[in-house]
């Protein structure tokens, strides 16, 4: 999970900002949309588990654009992520209880 991205950032700018590391393509990546307007955050996919630690460790507060805006990245293991996870998790639940 990326998030303090430029709010007009494109799939090509992250793409470019981990220049094919961790096997990131544009097809890796999930820019996050709230109402139809970007939320600064998108959920980035690498081949696996070891290239995501290493990627938080290089590219963690790392400027990315032509503003010089610092990103900050996150993964499964921090609480951030484990709270959106859990936020998520309760979500589906009720809108699978809906349908039933």
């Amino acid at each position: 999970m990326m998030r303090g991205l430029p709010y007009k950032i494109q799939v090509e700018d992250i793409v470019k900002f981990f220049g094919g590391y961790g096997g990131v393509t544009d097809k890796c990546i999930f820019i996050e949309e709230f109402n139809g307007k970007r939320s600064g955050s998108a959920l980035v996919i690498f081949d696996d588990e070891e290239s995501s630690k290493i990627g938080k460790e290089k590219f963690h507060k790392k400027e990315i654009g032509s503003d010089g805006r610092y990103v900050e990245l996150y993964d499964q293991n921090d609480d951030f992520m484990q709270k959106i996870c859990k936020l998520y998790q309760e979500e589906c639940k009720d809108t699978q209880g809906e349908k039933m």
